[in-house]
């Protein structure tokens, strides 16, 4: 009845009346009687403080939570039923539902490092278990940070990768380099394989969607990827649902960039007094000073914009999970018109279709867009960067036709002609799909197979003005269209075993890949075309007036068969064992000549676990590791170098050859010796890990020259020997964990030098490499020498008789001519060592991140500040000229005009070789988790705001824009200019410095 009082469970039972009520009631069933609401609290253990974010789950069931900002959670489970509690770097716990429907939970801390389940070739191990040389970067690194490429994420990040940008462009990519560079002619760049597919580029994906990044770094741990592991291996893991309820999420950022530094050059009045001494008459009148006074740099630099935007959904239960997201991100650049965006959609499914079998799919599509702007990157002059810095204040914008203005001293046009008289626009769509059965055939024994597609279709559009330019009025416009699509596509079947017998644990690899890649690439263009036609569609505009050229059309295709095994042993944790085992067959090289096998072993001791040790309290673990292995390289050498190629006239038949190759030619073999330390101390307070190694590539291919009879320049040879020697330190510390702070700290450090220990026989010196213009090749090949050893003049200041610049002469005499012999190596672009710290304090729901990276110990070629500071023409100066020498007795470091245009002044010397070293405030981010009791009211479940500045503060001695230059980096560029022509500036779009404003959120 209404009236009746029920206490207990018991009283509920043994009253009828209200058993019958609520049987009757619709709503009403079993398990509401059974199920219970569950409240509690999580805490560390040691410090008592509540843990955020604590998984909790009911065991074998979709129900799942996790615990809020105060460590609260709130869960309904039936009695007897057990809760799952796990937590990075904490031990799981589970927990029986009793009688209380309040729980109190401790979780105890671990070394979570080694626990950690590290992704490697085809598997997976545990870290502590690891016996190679392996980097791991999670998605806690890269959260509330403004990445777009997933490459920037191991910057700083990961010991012996050297990470630069290509430019500071939007969508501009990366140089990554593993260890340094073992490849001359052919690719240095490392292998990425996302979700288990190989491929060279992740600039598709949406770094949010990551999980892990695992870098194998020795052959040994690469050495399964056989022909393209020589490099190192990026394996990049995305995101998965996990059982329990659904999560939303959503986070987003927006930032303002602005260049990290400006450049001062002369004004009006300067510049009028600089042109009239070059010239030696009044070609600079005041009245030209007075009409214009365009301050070009600020006119062409601006604030850009970068904004993020990301909305996952993930979940699921003990059959299936599912992981979706869509992501959104849009860069708008400081110079105009360089943008670049990128939509992505992913979708990562799981589903246990049975006992025995599991079936996995990944999917993600994207399209992106750019518009690209000229600049000095890989091109010896031009671009909007040096033509804002050299064209003088006195130039208008606008003629008064309406054409771009120039200058009549010169014939150069401003800055607009490259921002408003030509566009360069692509278009990227990209579907990359892998779907997956899982096997279990017995026990310990499983079957796996994979079948992945890569395909993307790209589209760029070039178009010069026929009007607003003198060069597009001059050849009546040019217009082109390059259309390529790419389909590769992957099989792989694996067999994996695991037998565990007493202290004995044994798991074995055998598989069998294959891959097949096809790229198409049309090309059309035209000139001449009518200035009206210039506002309309490319296509229209294509179409009408305008003289066609023939169409062009390439194909290349190439395969690849492997064959792989693997076997691991390890007694009691204490002695771990891994051979690895890869034959590859290549359809690149020549028959007879395309199959290699790249065996490796590895092999750890875990002295922690010896008898001796048992009393040293302070290690927890401690293990050396031991590693030898070879790899392949076949990345970057064409699909049909192994054959000499002709041309056909199609008019008269007529057989042109175009280029020789040796039947001989083959991959490149790296082999390397790692010998490593891991270890960890008081309770995973400090860890730390250290490795030395020995990296030589054999059988280098290498552009060799050849004599003039020969009819070619060079042809393509496996012909040198390259070597790195190197040293890799990572520390991580807990420095501070009492009450409500906490601080921890990781900082690496890794040194390397490069060697080319022979280019081949009867060549110890190449000199074709790092154009600057006017002034030939700034970079040299030398054997006995490392990559991008800087080749020129040492330069012995101004005379001040003559205020001619000095140089020094083979013979130790000064001169101001010097002849071609006096030149000699005088740097390196390498550096000796890089490094990163990150340090990160929280105090209660405050948490401030600080990230420094840093390069020390290289040269810089400024060639854009070579042509800032020539004086031999009427383009504006650097501001530095205003010190220039102009009467005898001076004394300064800038020489005088040249009168009569001579370049000697300017030589490719010691004057423009800068040290390239810095310090960087990468990103000091500081972020705010919202308090529960303000979630509780708006339906979320976790929420964090954040700001965070990006390359704030740079420390350095270059002069530059940037000490961060990779002007030939770009993939346009060949492999040999990408290899040498390291460290050269000729005046690339600069870095920039960002402020942003984030949000996280999770919905209830």
């Amino acid at each position: 009845s209404k009236n009746t009082k029920i206490e207990t469970l018991k009283d509920l039972i043994n009253n009828p009346q209200i058993l019958q009520a609520l049987y009757q009631d619709p709503n009403f069933t079993n398990a509401s009687v059974q199920a219970n609401v569950i409240t509690g609290t999580v805490t560390d253990a040691i410090t008592q403080q509540p843990l955020i974010g604590v998984s909790v789950v009911v065991k074998g069931t979709n129900k799942g939570t996790s615990t809020n900002n105060t460590g609260q959670f709130t869960i309904t489970a039936e009695k007897g039923a057990t809760i799952v509690f796990s937590y990075v770097g904490y031990a799981s716990k589970e927990i029986v539902v009793g009688a209380t429907n309040t729980i109190q939970v401790q979780l105890t801390p671990v070394d979570a490092q080694l626990d950690q389940v590290v992704v490697v070739g085809y598997g997976s191990q545990r870290k502590k278990d690891l016996t190679g040389a392996v980097s791991v970067v999670t998605a806690a690194d890269i959260a509330d940070r403004p990445i777009v490429d997933a490459g920037e994420a191991l910057q700083g990040k990961a010991a012996g990768v050297q990470v630069v940008s290509n430019s500071g462009k939007p969508g501009a990519g990366l140089s990554i380099r593993i260890r340094g560079s073992s490849s001359i002619s052919a690719g240095n760049d490392p292998l990425y394989v996302v979700d288990g597919i190989p491929m060279t580029d992740i600039s598709s994906f949406s770094p949010s969607d990551i999980e892990s990044i695992s870098v194998l770094k020795d052959a040994a741990s690469a050495s399964i990827y056989g022909t393209r592991a020589a490099n190192g291996v990026v394996v990049i893991t995305t995101k998965k649902g996990v059982a329990g309820k659904s999560k939303i999420e959503f986070s987003t950022y927006y930032g303002t960039t602005s260049p990290t530094k400006m450049l001062s050059v002369l004004n009006a009045k300067q510049y009028q007094a600089y042109a009239n001494e070059q010239k030696g008459a009044t070609v600079v009148t005041d009245s030209m000073v007075n009409a214009n006074n365009v301050n070009w740099p600020k006119e062409i630099f601006q604030d850009g914009t970068q904004q993020n935007y990301q909305l996952s959904i993930s979940g699921g239960n003990d059959k299936s999970t599912h992981y979706i997201s869509l992501n959104y991100t849009d860069q708008k650049g400081m110079i105009k018109p360089a943008t670049y965006n990128r939509l992505t959609g992913r979708v990562n499914l799981t589903t246990k279709a049975s006992s025995w079998l599991t079936i996995i799919s990944s999917t993600v599509l994207s399209r992106s867009k750019s518009n690209d702007v000229t600049d000095n990157q890989s091109v010896a002059r031009g671009g909007v960067v040096l033509s804002a810095l050299e064209t003088p204040f006195i130039i208008p914008k606008f003629n008064a036709n309406g054409t771009i203005g120039f200058n009549p001293l010169t014939g150069w046009e401003n800055p607009y002609g490259a921002i408003l008289g030509r566009y360069n626009k692509s278009t990227a769509d990209r579907l990359l799909t892998n779907l997956g059965a899982d096997v279990k055939l017995l026990k310990g024994l499983v079957f796996e197979s994979r079948f992945g597609i890569d395909y993307g279709n790209y589209t760029s559009t070039y178009f010069l003005d026929p009007f607003l330019t003198i060069y597009g009025r001059q050849t009546g416009g040019q217009q082109s269209r390059t259309r390529t699509y790419n389909l590769t596509w992957l099989s792989e079947q694996t067999l994996h075993y695991n037998k565990n017998w007493g202290k004995h644990h044994f798991s074995a690899l055998a598989g069998w890949t294959a891959q097949n890649s096809h790229t198409e690439q049309t090309t059309i263009s035209g000139s001449f075309l009518k200035p009206e036609y210039r506002l309309l569609p490319w296509d229209q505009a294509y179409l009408r007036d305008s003289i066609k050229q023939p169409g062009t059309t390439g194909i290349d295709e190439w395969a690849l068969i492997s064959y792989l095994g693997r076997i691991n042993y390890d007694f009691d944790g204490k002695y771990l064992f891994q051979a690895n085992i890869r034959s590859d067959n290549s359809s690149k090289f020549a028959p007879g000549n395309r199959t290699a096998v790249f065996p490796s072993f590895s092999a750890g001791w875990r002295l922690s676990r010896e008898a001796f040790m048992e009393n040293v309290r302070a290690v927890n673990d401690l293990k050396l590791r031991v590693a030898w292995g070879q790899n392949g390289n076949q990345e970057g050498i064409g699909s049909y170098s192994y054959l000499p190629l002709s041309s056909i006239n199609p008019v008269t038949g007529a057989v042109t050859p175009v280029s020789i190759a040796p039947a001989s030619l083959t991959w490149e073999t790296t082999s390397q010796t790692d010998v490593g330390v891991d270890a960890s101390f008081l309770n995973g307070r400090i860890s730390f890990t250290g490795d030395f190694y020995v990296k030589k590539t054999k059988n280098v291919l290498v552009n060799y020259p050849l004599p003039s009879q020969a009819g070619f320049a060079t042809a393509p040879l496996n012909a040198a020997t390259m070597q790195n020697i190197g040293e890799e330190f990572l520390i991580s510390t807990k420095n501070v964990v009492k009450g409500n702070w906490r601080w921890n700290s990781d900082f690496n450090i890794s040194f390397n030098q490069n060697k080319i220990l022979n280019i081949g026989e009867g060549v110890t010196f190449l000199n074709a490499f790092g154009g600057v213009y006017a002034r030939g090749n700034a970079i040299a090949l030398a054997q006995g020498y490392g990559l991008g050893e800087f080749y020129g003049y040492v330069a012995q200041g101004v005379d001040p008789n003559t205020g001619h610049e000095l140089y020094l002469t083979k013979d130790g005499k000064a001169t101001d001519n010097p002849a071609p012999t006096d030149r000699r190596i005088l740097g390196s672009a390498l550096p000796t060592f890089i490094y990163g710290l990150n340090n990160t304090v929280s105090f209660k729901n405050f948490t401030l991140t600080v990230f420094i990276q840093g390069s020390q110990g290289n040269k810089i070629f400024n060639a854009g500040r070579l042509e800032a500071e020539a004086m031999v023409n009427s383009a504006n100066q650097s501001s530095a000229v205003l010190r220039r020498w102009q009467k005898p007795g001076d004394i300064t470091d800038i020489p005088g005009v040249s009168t009569n245009a001579t370049i000697n002044n300017s030589l490719i010397s010691t004057r423009f070789l800068e040290d390239g070293s810095y310090l960087r405030v990468k990103t000091i981010t500081l972020s705010y988790d919202i308090p529960a009791k303000v979630l509780n009211h708006i339906g979320l479940s976790r929420a964090s705001v954040y700001v965070s500045g990006n390359n704030l503060l740079t420390l350095t001695k270059y002069k530059g824009f940037d000490p961060e230059v990779n002007s030939y980096g770009n993939p346009g560029n060949s492999n040999d200019n990408r290899n040498i022509s390291l460290g050269l500036d000729n005046g690339a779009y600069p870095q920039a410095k960002m402020f942003l404003f984030g949000l996280n959120v999770a919905l209830k």
